[in-house]
Order: structure tokens, then C-alpha cells, then sequence
């Protein structure tokens, strides 16, 4: 009696992170909220018992490629501070990180299916404690912490609540981010960058 083919770890990981490339497409052009995953098994041209192996719902592959850009982001932020120490710096590396990303259609597409998505979750308290969950543990406790280290530094104002800074910084990302997905225009994107850096450092930078 034949054996079936070992199927090997490599192969596992590229066929994952293909169906995942084509849900992203598919939810950037079709859009979360209307996409099936008949839709995400036409886009991979691949089978739905085959997509089913690595995910259970199109919930499932949206969670998994939120994780997977949180990761890649940080990974990528921690490559950037290595040589810095200042709070301060930090705060500016990451304006200047955001700022010099580049208009590319997988981005587009990102940014449409995050901002769908967290407006789709509100009427889902399951996805909603997953989103809200991800943002305050992850990304505001993130950059709480940088504000905390230059409170202590001596940096910026004792004053400042750090949750809050933070909140409001990515709160400007995010707006600036869809603002450039949408308007398509540059240099409008890159001085919104430079003037939320600048209303934010005069904000809590001790004087």
C-alpha cells in the first residue's frame, strides 16, 4: 500500500502565507464585510477543504494577518531603536519610520480591511475584545512605557499621562495612514507627519 507524501514544514509555512497574501487582496478589493470564503478560495485558486486546514473562518485569516503585521511592525521598530536611547529620539524615530512608507496596493489594502474591520468588530463583542485587546496590551502599552522612561529622564513633562499621549499618537497614525490610502498625495502626507510630530513634542517635551 503507497504512502501519502510527506508534506514538508517549508511548503506548510508558503502555502499558509499565500492564502493569507490572497485574503488580503480579496479583502481589500471586496472588502471584509462582504467577502466569503469562496471568494478567498477563487483568489488563492486553491481548494476550500485546503484553506479550512489553516483556517476556520475568514475571522480566523483577518486575526492572523493583524497579528502577523503587529509583529513584523515591532520587529521593524526594535531594528530602528537599536542605537537609540532617548525617549525623545525614540518618539521622533517613529514619525520618521511612518512617514517614509510608500504607497504600495498591499498597503492600500491593509489599511482599508484594519479600518473595516475595527468598525465591523463594534457590533461583535468577541472581535471587539480581540481588537481592543491587541491595541492596549500591544500597541499603546508600547509606546506608555517610551513616555514613562522620559517622564523619569527628565525628558518630558511629569504632567503628561502616558496612556493618553499614546492613544494620541496612534490615533494620528491611523488617521494620517487612511487620509494617504484614500487622497494618494505625498507630500501632503509626509508635512501631516511632520506637523503631528511637532504639536506632540511641544506637548510634552520638558522645557
Amino acid at each position: 500500500m503507497c504512502s501519502m507524501p510527506k508534506v514538508s514544514d517549508d511548503y506548510k509555512e508558503r502555502k499558509r502565507e499565500s492564502l493569507l497574501e490572497s485574503a488580503l487582496k480579496c479583502f481589500g478589493e471586496k472588502g471584509y464585510h462582504t467577502t466569503t470564503m469562496d471568494d478567498i478560495v477563487a483568489y488563492s485558486k486553491t481548494s476550500k477543504g485546503l484553506i479550512y486546514n489553516y483556517f476556520k473562518s475568514k475571522e480566523e485569516l483577518y486575526l492572523t494577518l493583524m497579528q502577523e503585521r503587529t509583529v513584523q511592525t515591532f520587529e521593524k521598530i526594535n531594528q530602528r531603536f537599536q542605537n537609540i536611547s532617548s525617549s525623545k529620539d525614540k518618539l521622533k524615530e517613529l514619525f520618521q519610520m511612518y512617514s517614509e512608507i510608500s504607497l504600495t496596493e498591499k498597503w492600500r489594502n491593509m489599511i482599508r480591511v484594519h479600518m473595516e474591520f475595527w468598525i465591523n468588530s463594534a457590533r461583535h463583542e468577541n472581535l471587539q475584545a480581540i481588537m481592543i485587546e491587541r491595541y492596549k496590551n500591544q500597541y499603546r502599552l508600547f509606546l506608555s512605557e517610551i513616555i514613562k522612561q522620559g517622564i523619569a529622564s527628565g525628558e518630558f513633562k511629569k504632567t503628561i499621562d502616558p496612556d493618553i499621549i499614546s492613544s494620541l499618537f496612534w490615533a494620528n497614525i491611523d488617521g494620517i495612514c487612511l487620509h494617504y490610502s484614500v487622497v494618494e498625495e505625498d507630500e501632503i502626507y509626509k508635512a501631516q507627519f511632520k506637523a503631528a510630530e511637532e504639536m506632540i513634542m511641544s506637548y510634552i517635551v520638558q522645557n
